[in-house]
């Protein structure tokens, strides 16, 4: 049963929102688009994952996918987690192309001319596996088996495994191999540790202790808000700015009539600046020429909101507000 479905990261989709509101000779540009080829194959990775364990019968495991627990002054992330009465199962997933090597100390990706080093993954779950824990004993949870692993996800990579490092033999496994794994798990694992009140404490926990990450992505980026490109945007084309008239907006260019696009800059806007905004902040957002265009459009969107007139105050509301629409590439090079 999944308790946390697998979603877009927020990181992801604020990138995303950021490549399509700066220009495409941006002097970051190339960056953000470094950075959302490398979120987008992490999010590719967790939905292969997903994929297989949605062959698993549900009443088996609860599933959760994108927890960030926090522990101390730290906040940890894990990739998907399986908890059932016996056992828990972390997972990690890398969706890297090319080569793996996995050492002690390391691991080096190598693909084509570039060769990359990172932190050895296999270490990195052990630490979630102490980290998570930790957080248990703090909580006091029943003491329950906690194993993991770390899967890569594309049957293409080859996996190099440093001879005489034993421990990444036995947790480094192909994304197609889960299901067999997970079957060994339970044959080793079989004694009950947790009743369901047990289970329901440690789903809540789970729960009320996830932490969701938000960048402040123009810091990261060191871009600044006068660089955004503004106005409501053509969810077809990417045109910029469509007209507002008669509770319509209208694309110049492709000549798209939608009552829905503003939802799209409002959500860039959440992504980009702030969780709220005032009727002039929005206003001066998506270019639109009155307050009274605002008006008429703010209230079906049932936007949380605090103060009165002049003062009212529109706030986020889940995050992320919007991720239906799939945009098109921000440009054709």
């Amino acid at each position: 049963m999944i308790e946390m479905e697998l979603t877009p990261p927020t990181f992801l989709l604020q990138a995303e929102a950021l490549e399509r509101r700066i220009a495409d000779n941006h002097r970051k540009m190339q960056d953000v688009k470094a950075k959302i080829r490398i979120l987008r194959s992490g999010y590719n990775g967790e939905k292969t994952i997903k994929y297989y364990l949605d062959q698993i019968p549900e009443h088996k495991y609860y599933i959760f996918y994108g927890l960030r627990l926090p522990i101390g002054n730290t906040l940890f992330q894990i990739d998907t987690l399986l908890l059932s009465n016996k056992l828990i199962l972390i997972l990690d997933a890398k969706n890297h192309s090319g080569t793996l090597r996995f050492e002690i100390n390391q691991l080096i990706h190598e693909y084509g001319d570039n060769r990359d080093v990172y932190e050895n993954p296999v270490a990195q779950v052990n630490r979630h596996k102490i980290l998570l824990r930790y957080l248990f004993e703090k909580f006091k949870i029943p003491p329950i088996p906690i194993e993991n692993l770390v899967t890569v996800c594309k049957p293409s990579t080859e996996i190099i495994i440093n001879p005489g490092y034993q421990e990444a033999a036995q947790k480094v496994i192909r994304a197609y191999d889960l299901l067999k794994k997970v079957d060994e798990l339970e044959e080793k694992y079989t004694e009950k540790k947790l009743n369901q009140k047990h289970l329901n404490q440690v789903i809540n926990l789970l729960k009320t202790q996830h932490t969701p990450q938000k960048i402040d992505i123009l810091n990261f980026f060191q871009i600044t808000e006068d660089e955004l490109i503004t106005g409501v945007q053509c969810p077809r084309c990417l045109y910029v700015p469509m007209d507002y008239r008669r509770s319509k907006w209208i694309c110049p260019e492709c000549l798209l009539f939608s009552k829905e696009a503003s939802i799209y800059g409002i959500n860039d806007y959440f992504l980009l600046i702030n969780s709220s905004f005032s009727n002039p902040e929005i206003r001066k957002f998506l270019l639109l020429p009155s307050s009274r265009s605002t008006i008429s459009f703010l209230p079906k969107l049932n936007l949380p909101q605090t103060g009165t007139k002049k003062g009212r105050i529109y706030h986020q509301p889940t995050f992320p507000f919007f991720t239906n629409h799939v945009f098109p590439p921000k440009s054709k090079q």
